[in-house]
């Protein structure tokens, strides 16, 4: 199960890419690595990961 620091950043990131117009492609949470992975963008070129700790990493890919 996600953490509640989890929750409540996917819920923050997930309310900014709405609020930009980004539509939200996937969200997941991998049990082993207890990390959330967010896919989101027109291309699906924005990831999002949400570490157990509530931080979280923006990687932006290339088409």
């Amino acid at each position: 199960m996600p953490t509640e620091l989890q929750l409540l950043k996917c819920l923050i990131l997930c309310q900014i890419l709405s609020n930009c117009y980004q539509p939200i492609q996937l969200i997941r949470f991998d049990e082993t690595r207890k990390e959330i992975f967010i896919i989101a963008g027109e291309l699906g070129t924005i990831e999002i990961t949400i570490f157990e700790q509530g931080q979280w990493r923006y990687d932006v890919t290339e088409t």
